[in-house]
């Protein structure tokens, strides 16, 4: 359980820093869930290696405006 402080800010409970290896200055974008039901944290490298797969895929924009067929 964690608390939104006064300048939107929460501290991830060291047990799960730990199982995460979340050191300081890891940096995550913080992306809000489609349901509104929360946000999903995800780490810097990740999203490096999603835009990195998407830039090496040349038909990757067709295939999202054809609805991912």
């Amino acid at each position: 359980m964690v608390t939104i402080s006064e300048k939107g800010q929460i501290a991830i409970p060291v047990d799960i820093r730990r199982d995460l290896n979340i050191k300081t200055g890891d940096r995550f974008l913080v992306v809000k869930r489609r349901d509104d039901g929360g946000i999903i944290l995800l780490r810097q490298n990740i999203m490096d290696n999603i835009i990195e797969k998407i830039q090496d895929d040349d038909n990757f924009l067709n295939k999202i405006n054809k609805g991912g067929k």
